[in-house]
């Protein structure tokens, strides 16, 4: 079986154009899209589907597509939307900040490998060791 977004060009680009029509923001990472980017740029528009098509979701139902950014499509995979929201959310709980979809991206990943340099943890001062005194 190939690849069902292209099994009906003719229909995909009909949701495709519709999507861009809209002037969305990237569902992903919640900030502005520049539609006038060249596709294969990172901050290119790309049409994803919230239920991916690795796991049945249709390529063609308006209600089933949300305009992302390149590379935060990339990042989402098959992931679903209570993943990315979860990210999302957990990103704001750490009081992360992005500012373009490649620092949101690169915030996840830092978040999964739970490296994220912004923030440190809160300084805990040492113990000192107990004085004992000898009377």
């Amino acid at each position: 079986m190939g690849n069902p977004r292209k099994a009906n060009g003719a229909r995909r680009r009909h949701v495709v154009r519709w999507l861009r029509s809209q002037g969305r923001p990237c569902w992903i990472c919640g900030l502005p899209i520049d539609y006038g980017v060249p596709p294969g740029n990172p901050g290119a528009f790309e049409c994803d589907e919230l239920v991916p098509v690795s796991r049945g979701g249709s390529p063609f139902d308006r209600d089933n597509v949300a305009a992302a950014h390149r590379c935060c499509n990339n990042w989402r995979r098959a992931r679903s939307v209570a993943e990315v929201s979860a990210v999302r959310r957990a990103l704001r709980e750490h009081l992360a900040a992005w500012n373009s979809p490649e620092s949101f991206v690169e915030l996840c990943k830092a978040l999964k490998s739970e490296r994220i340099p912004f923030i440190s943890p809160p300084s805990v001062p040492e113990k000192q060791p107990r004085q004992t005194t000898s009377w």
